[in-house]
Order: structure tokens, then C-alpha cells, then sequence
């Protein structure tokens, strides 16, 4: 190969005496690029060097990243912006969601109650689908959940009133019609009244399926062994099971088709399939949790009505220590007062030993449409905005003296989603309540809903904002590596002329200076 100039600048021109004519055009079209380079485009990109080759590295390291990020943040990250407007008023009602531990309150003694704000009125309440459920001194439920209602006559009578009244319904519906499955509204039976089954019966285990569901398919030929078992079909007599008073109670198996039943299902909470609840006479129930194996549900059976006494009115004794309160309540959109209330059950309590220290599982408001499934207006919503929803969730308030209550005062301001959902964000502030020793204290929740709304409104980043800011970080990132580049061979330029140069030969210096390229 033999150099040659272009210009000012040599030039390597690659020697093609007796190659192919491939070749030779290849080098032409070499030597034609190389031309041009030197002509016309600047030395960084013509020469290279080694400080040039480890600030292109750093340079591709950073522009990887950089554009790593941005992709990160177009697609995943998201920006949100709030609007402040009146109240869009989506409704007359509001559903209050809770879910309370009260340490040291049994659940016989503990009522669920809304008032009207600053007054002892009671808001009406459109729905309540809530239960209480007893819990030990670790916190842990057990027992059946009792869905609070007026008292049954039942439970007012006392035992033998019970058996009358089962006498009754027998004698008004029949015996074949309380004892029948609600397997199919086509079946002969009227299927009127639910309530006159449960109450008709010591103890009616009931298992709510649907026809579709494969699990209930599958566990079908468990049930009705356990079932012709149980309830003693044919020749067999009924199994007996004995309470805590060792009075042997019966348990009547029945299925019911939550397809064909739709509203009772509804009515009963039951959202997933099979569910198993062994209900009592006065409608409290206990919800099975285990294998579905025969007999594991036996055994199940045998623990439950043996844990408690079966006394109506006369006999509630239990080993309770405390009560968690779980559910939902449909009350007029107006402020009130969410009160937890000790008393009022069938002992009276001491004033100067009530203790309503209590630990706040769950609190929300939503909108009625919710229902039980209130979370689901929550999609969407940023991280900032759905802690405010919840910000009691898993705190505990207990008080440190006798005649104190914990009072909670919350500002509930409605927020709307991307979507159009509505959710509601309240300000909590506590303060600790002396109340008199002759009186007995209370949890109070006060909530007052604010006139105006947050409307929440996602900001995605446009495609041409994307390309813009991706161009801008690449170019930025080689003019900054070329800068870096220049500056860091003038400062070695500058070190080199500032250190000791050698002598040549004949007594010389070297002036010839650093031996790199730029």
C-alpha cells in the first residue's frame, strides 16, 4: 500500500496491481469513503485513539441506559393530576365498610349503631349486612358469627317454646317441605320461606352449590353419603350430636342451588361455591373452612355444636373475651356518627370496667353500588390517593385509664377516578374522651362529608414527547462525552509540557510532546 494526498491530508489508497476486478472495485469505492471522510467530517471521527475508544464505550454504556429508562417511563410510569369541583352527588345513600376488634367487649354486649352528627337520633340504615364473631386473647376468632337481628321468640321463650315453635312451622309447612333440598325450583316443593327451615331444625347444615361449578361436582358424591348418613334416610336412624350441656341435637343436611335461588343466595353473602354453614335455630351460623372430606366434616360438626351451649335466652354463658365487628352498613349520605355501643345485650356492664380499646382492621366509604366487593372502584387510583382511603387500616387505639374512649372525627372528601368510579379519601384526627365514672364508654367514629370532589386525572406521555426527549437524551450524551474527550487530552497536554523533558542525543530536548492523537 503506498500513501497518497488528498488535499492536505494523506490519504492511504490501497494497491489493487493484479487483483480480481471485485476487488479492484471494492478499494475503489474504499479509497472514494475515505476521501470523503477526510474532507468533510471532523477528526473524532476519522482517527481514533484510545482515550477516544473509552469515552465511545462510556458514551454507549450511558446512552443504553438512558434510553432503558425512558422506555421505562413511558410505558410503566404514570403521572397523575388532581381537579377540585363541587360535589358531583352520586347518590343519597353511602355504604360504610368496617372491620373492629374490641378487646375487651363480648359480642353480646356490642351493637353496631349510626346517629345522626351531634344528636342521639338514629339514621335510618337501608341495609346491614355485618356480623359479630368472638374472639380470644390473642385476637383469634372463633365460634359462630351472629348476624345481629331482633330477638327471636325463640330465644325470648326459652327450650320450650323452641320445640313449640318447631311444632308449628312443621304443622304450617309441612315436615316433607322443611326437610327437602332446594336442589332444583322445579322439584314439587315450594321452597317459601328459608328462615322457616333454619328455624324449624336444632341445627341445618347447609351446602350452597351452583350447577356449574366443577368443585361442586366433584365433592357431590361425598355430600350425599354424608347426607343419607346424617340425616337418616330409610331405615337409618338420624346421627345425634351432642352440645356442651349434653342435650343430643339433631343436624339436618341440605343442599341449596344458588342458580335457581338466586336471591336467597344473595341475601346470604354466598359468593363462592361449594360453601358450607351449619346454621342454628336462631339464624347465627358457623362457616366450614377444612377439607371437604365426610369425615373431617363430622368431626367439624362435632366441635362446633359442642363448643357452645345450645340454652335460647336462658344459657348464653360462653368463654368470650372480645368481639370483632365485620361488614357493611347502607346509611343517608349526611353526616353521623359511626358509634361501636357497649351494652344493651343480655348483661349489664360496669361502667367503671368498660374498656372499648379497640384495633381498626377496616374502614372505608363507598358508594352502594360497591356492594360487598368495595375495592373495585379503587383500580387506577395512585398510590397517594389509596392510602387516604384507608389511613386507619391496622391501627390500634387503647386507652391507658378506666372511663376513657378513643373519638374519631373524619373529613370525607369524594374522589373520582380516570375511570368515573367514585371512592372517598378521609382526614382522620383521634383525641382521647374522660367520660363521667357512672357513665359507660364508647367508640365513636364522627364522619362529615366535604361539598366538593377530587377528580384524579391520569397524564400518559405522548409518542412525539417520547421520540423528543429519547433524540435529545442521545445527542446530549455524545456531545458530553466529546467534551469530556477534549478536555481530558488538553489536561494531559498541559501535564506533559509541565514535566521534565529528557535529552536527546547531542544534548537535545525533546520538544516533540505527547505522542498521541487527538
Amino acid at each position: 500500500r503506498a500513501p497518497t494526498t488528498l488535499g492536505s491530508r494523506p490519504v492511504l489508497r490501497l494497491g489493487c496491481r493484479g487483483a480480481p476486478a471485485e476487488r479492484r472495485r471494492r478499494a475503489s469505492l474504499d479509497d472514494m469513503l475515505a476521501s470523503v471522510a477526510v474532507r468533510y467530517l471532523p477528526n473524532d471521527f476519522v482517527k481514533t485513539s484510545a482515550t477516544g475508544g473509552a469515552f465511545t464505550v462510556l458514551a454507549w454504556v450511558f446512552m443504553l441506559g438512558a434510553f432503558a429508562a425512558e422506555l421505562q417511563s413511558f410505558f410503566f410510569n404514570q403521572s397523575f393530576s388532581t381537579t377540585m369541583m363541587l360535589d358531583r352527588l352520586d347518590g343519597d345513600k353511602l355504604q360504610i365498610n368496617f372491620d373492629v376488634d374490641l378487646y375487651d367487649i363480648e359480642c353480646r354486649n356490642l351493637q353496631v349503631i349510626v346517629f345522626a352528627q351531634n344528636s342521639e337520633e338514629r339514621l335510618s340504615t337501608a341495609a346491614q349486612d355485618f356480623w359479630l364473631r368472638s374472639i380470644d386473647a390473642k385476637g383469634r376468632t372463633y365460634g359462630m358469627a351472629l348476624k345481629p337481628n331482633e330477638p327471636t321468640d325463640a330465644e325470648i321463650r326459652g327450650e320450650a317454646d323452641h320445640d313449640k315453635s318447631m311444632e308449628k312451622l312443621i304443622k304450617e309447612d309441612g315436615k316433607a317441605e322443611l326437610d327437602s333440598d332446594w336442589a332444583d325450583s322445579h322439584d314439587g316443593f315450594h321452597h317459601n320461606s328459608f328462615e322457616h327451615v333454619i328455624q324449624a331444625h336444632d341445627y341445618t347444615f347447609i351446602n350452597f352449590f351452583a350447577g356449574w361449578c366443577g368443585h361442586c361436582r366433584q365433592f357431590s358424591p361425598q355430600w350425599e353419603a354424608l347426607a343419607n348418613k346424617t340425616n337418616g334416610e330409610g331405615d337409618t336412624p338420624p346421627q345425634l350430636f351432642t352440645d356442651r350441656d349434653g342435650v343430643e341435637r339433631r343436624v339436618r343436611l341440605i343442599k341449596v342451588n344458588c342458580v335457581d335461588f338466586q336471591t336467597i343466595c344473595r341475601e346470604k353473602g354466598v359468593d363462592a361455591y361449594p360453601m358450607l354453614r351449619l346454621y342454628k335455630a336462631d339464624g347465627s351460623f358457623s362457616l366450614f373452612e377444612g377439607e371437604r372430606d365426610e369425615a373431617e366434616i363430622v368431626r367439624w360438626i362435632e366441635r362446633t355444636i359442642k363448643m357452645k351451649s345450645y340454652g335460647w335466652a336462658d344459657n348464653h354463658e360462653a368463654f368470650e373475651r372480645g368481639c370483632n365487628a365485620k361488614g357493611r352498613l347502607l346509611v343517608p349520605r349526611v353526616p353521623g356518627r359511626l358509634e361501636l355501643q357497649a351494652g344493651g345485650g343480655d348483661q349489664a356492664l360496669n361502667p367503671r370496667m368498660t374498656n372499648v380499646s379497640h384495633l381498626v382492621k377496616h374502614l372505608s366509604f363507598t358508594d352502594p353500588d360497591d356492594g360487598r366487593y368495595h375495592r373495585k372502584s379503587w383500580a387506577g387510583l395512585p398510590l397517594d390517593v389509596i392510602r387516604n382511603l384507608v389511613p386507619l387500616d391496622g391501627k390500634a387505639f387503647v386507652t391507658e385509664e378506666f372511663h376513657q374512649a378513643y373519638i374519631h372525627d373524619l373529613k370525607v372528601v369524594s374522589t373520582v377516578s380516570a375511570r368515573g368510579q367514585t371512592s372517598y379519601q378521609f382526614h382522620h384526627h383521634r383525641r382521647v374522651s374522660t367520660v363521667p365514672e357512672d357513665e359507660i364508654p364508647q367508640a365513636k367514629f364522627h364522619f362529615d362529608i366535604e361539598p366538593f370532589s377530587i377528580w384524579v386525572k391520569a397524564d400518559s406521555k405522548k409518542w412525539y414527547d417520547f421520540c423528543t426527549s429519547l433524540l435529545a437524551i442521545l445527542g446530549g450524551a455524545y456531545v458530553t462525552m466529546r467534551l469530556m474527550a477534549h478536555g481530558s487530552l488538553g489536561v494531559l497536554a498541559a501535564l506533559w509540557h509541565l514535566m521534565p523533558r529528557p535529552k536527546l542525543a547531542g544534548g537535545a530536548l525533546d520538544d516533540g510532546g505527547p505522542h498521541w492523537s487527538q
